[in-house]
């Protein structure tokens, strides 16, 4: 699966020739080199408007993160148009004072937080940006996820609204985590992902695990000298999750849900974090993989970003990876997409029965402000009232889904042998 297959709808070949050409610039970035020539325009591309593969490499750039990484040693010496160079700047720029407005809010909340005795730990995107990137705004990304122990949760919640950020209606099918919003300024907003658990599914916390977080991390002094990112195997099997999740389930690009691509960043993302890793740390990783069913997983995330911009690996070393047994139930899981099914499955995995209750309460019941969304034509109706419209058009698709499926059975059940009626 390459970075443009998208199944969101038909991948055009300029999206296609600008995702081929955005692959080969990553290496040279990462490796501080000269981007390569502009392509575009020369025979092999003369069946493609110059301009239709100019604007199709913003879009991409865009879509995956890298308009910073493409600018960041300058732009002097570059064959490429004017015209698309500034635009990059220009969303380079931005990527920029983002990072310039968030930093001082996610910082002083890690403090107050240390300061009133709860620990927490950046993970993900953040985390990586000032672990790796020589320049945080480098890891294009819109949240920060935070994970803080769970008894610590209302101290959190309260120094949250000391601080200004605001809790915005719960989102639908979050167990185990909350968002937060605050205002930057000049019309941005950050948004803090707060965590109680590293993973919000039951099924996935038997792969990532809290203890595993807590008893190691590394320090983020250029975030704050009392921010902590997780050890650096457990940071890449979140990673790869994380991303095999959006991979499979899709990820939102201008209120969009596309599917199937692979986004350069996390490829520059794996390239950053490998690098760092130990002989002793590869073997953590492999036994890690193995024990927990990671491994399925973070073969395909690793050999995705061999894929795309030669990620440099061990010999023999992601073959290692792949489960004895050809099968790995998280895979299945994730890929699955079932809601119903994903329902029954994390109430399986729940290892309490107050979480159970949780995920029960969560699935049968769903807050006004949810229910307004879906049903804008009757939000003058009671909360009750929309309950029960959401009721019935789940039994109508559970019927439907059954009648569809009875009839499929009697179209392709084989023939009995005699006469027929």
């Amino acid at each position: 699966m390459s970075v443009s297959s998208l199944q969101s709808g038909t991948v055009d070949d300029a999206t296609q020739a600008a995702d081929k050409f955005l692959a080969s610039c990553v290496p040279a970035t990462l490796a501080d080199a000269p981007l390569p020539p502009w392509p575009f325009g020369s025979a092999q591309q003369s069946s493609l408007p110059e301009a239709d593969l100019a604007d199709a490499l913003i879009r991409r750039a865009e879509f995956h993160g890298i308009a910073l990484l493409l600018t960041y040693r300058g732009t002097q010496g570059s064959d490429w148009p004017g015209p698309v160079m500034a635009q990059l700047t220009q969303l380079a720029r931005l990527s920029g004072l983002w990072e310039e407005l968030h930093r001082p809010r996610i910082a002083g909340l890690i403090d107050m937080l240390a300061d009133r005795g709860v620990a927490s730990i950046v993970l993900k995107g953040s985390a990586l940006a000032y672990l790796h990137y020589p320049d945080p705004a480098l890891r294009r990304r819109g949240d920060t996820d935070l994970l803080i122990q769970p008894e610590d949760l209302d101290t959190t919640r309260a120094a949250l609204r000391e601080a200004g950020w605001i809790s915005p209606p719960p989102s639908r099918g979050l167990y185990f985590q909350e968002s937060w919003d605050i205002d930057c300024g000049l019309g941005m907003l950050h948004t803090l992902d707060l965590h109680w658990h590293p993973t919000d599914r039951p099924v996935i916390q038997k792969v990532l695990r809290p203890e595993d977080y807590w008893a190691s991390t590394r320090p983020l002094p250029r975030l704050s000298p009392r921010a902590a990112a997780p050890d650096p195997v457990i940071m890449l099997v979140h990673g790869a999750i994380n991303q095999f999740w959006h991979q499979t389930r899709g990820i939102l690009v201008e209120g969009e849900r596309v599917v199937g691509g692979r986004r350069l960043i996390w490829a520059a993302d794996y390239h950053h974090m490998t690098a760092s890793l130990t002989p002793a740390d590869w073997e953590r990783l492999a036994a890690f993989c193995a024990a927990r069913d990671a491994g399925g997983i973070v073969h395909a995330v690793l050999a995705g970003a061999q894929q795309d911009i030669g990620l440099a690996l061990p010999d023999g070393f992601p073959e290692r990876l792949l489960p004895v047994s050809g099968r790995s139930p998280t895979m299945d899981y994730i890929r699955r997409f079932d809601r119903l099914k994903d329902i029954r499955a994390d109430f399986m995995a729940a290892d309490s029965t107050a979480t159970r209750l949780r995920l029960l309460s969560a699935s049968v019941l769903v807050s006004r402000e949810q229910l307004v969304k879906r049903y804008p034509q009757h939000s003058h109706w009671p909360t009750a009232l929309l309950q029960l419209r959401r009721y019935g058009g789940a039994l109508a698709r559970v019927i439907g889904l059954s009648q569809r499926g009875a009839a499929y059975q009697l179209r392709h059940a084989p023939e009995k042998q005699g006469p027929r009626p």
